[in-house]
């Protein structure tokens, strides 16, 4: 069982986390407990303590969605079970949904050489501090590198035909911009107050039309829903119709509206004309 700390020093997160630890080791099940997760380094050696061969059930303070996405890319195990207790109201209901999870018998876990002797209960007490960088959700990403052409500040890179967050330390505090572009919904933010962008459960972050658009014409794929593929310098607002997927025009251009201001700006230069024309006749 692990247990992921919040960051911070609210004393009833930290009672909540003492309390589960002590419920869970009552119980006969290893814990291990962890600074935060998401701000863990990700060449720290703590990730090779986390990593289990048997079943692993995960407690922190973000989405179930990132739990399961960190402990995936950086310590390359699958959670059973992954528990928000941002959403527990007390230690009591998090041992519930966890035996629920997990079922009666202990999680068997073989202890590290560091953990040998250490008890029921192990704490990896390493200094951390807050970061903002992305999550690939790795069952949604398809390597389409959009986010790569996209980020201004560096943070991708492609690596053996995957994408990679190789310099998560470079992207912008509380920008989000990436998720927001994406087409498969596989970027997450788990501190983001916007619950798509956050990975919270039933949701998905959802480009929209110009986010679309921009994907196609960048990466250059054809577009599933006309079959074509659009281009850049294409003025969807002159055409009648627009693939609702891509933002091709559909048809010809139609003719532009005449603006107002456009026929003032006419007469005034036919009106000049005129009265130059006259002062030549004089």
């Amino acid at each position: 069982m692990l247990i992921s700390r919040h960051l911070g020093s609210d004393a009833a997160r930290t009672s909540l986390e003492d309390d589960l630890a002590r419920r869970l080791t009552e119980s006969g099940r290893t814990v291990l407990v962890t600074p935060h997760l998401y701000h863990l380094p990700h060449g720290s050696d703590a990730w090779r303590e986390i990593a289990s061969d048997g079943d692993l059930a995960v407690a922190g303070w973000i989405s179930p969605r990132p739990l399961e996405c960190l402990l995936r890319e950086y310590a390359g195990c699958e959670p059973v079970v992954a528990l928000d207790l941002s959403t527990i109201q007390s230690a009591d209901e998090a041992f519930g949904a966890i035996s629920d999870a997990l079922g009666p018998a202990p999680v068997v876990r073989a202890p590290s050489p560091a953990q040998q002797g250490a008890g029921d209960v192990h704490e990896l007490e390493l200094p951390v501090t807050e970061r903002w960088y992305p999550l690939l959700d790795r069952s949604r990403c398809t390597s389409c590198r959009h986010c790569l052409q996209f980020c201004l500040f560096g943070v991708y890179e492609a690596q053996d035909r995957r994408v990679l967050a190789v310099r998560p330390d470079n992207c912008k505090n509380g920008c989000p911009a990436c998720a927001r572009v994406c087409p498969e919904g596989a970027i997450i933010f788990p501190l983001s107050d916007e619950p798509a962008i956050a990975g919270m459960p039933g949701t998905i972050m959802q480009p929209d039309a110009a986010a679309r658009r921009m994907y196609y014409v960048r990466t250059g794929r054809r577009c599933p829903v006309c079959g074509e593929i659009a281009q850049a310098g294409q003025r969807t607002e002159l055409a009648a119709t627009a693939c609702e997927e891509c933002g091709r025009p559909l048809d010809e251009p139609v003719a532009a509206q005449p603006s107002p201001v456009h026929e003032e700006i006419d007469a005034l230069i036919d009106a000049l004309d005129d009265m130059s024309a006259g002062g030549g006749g004089e």
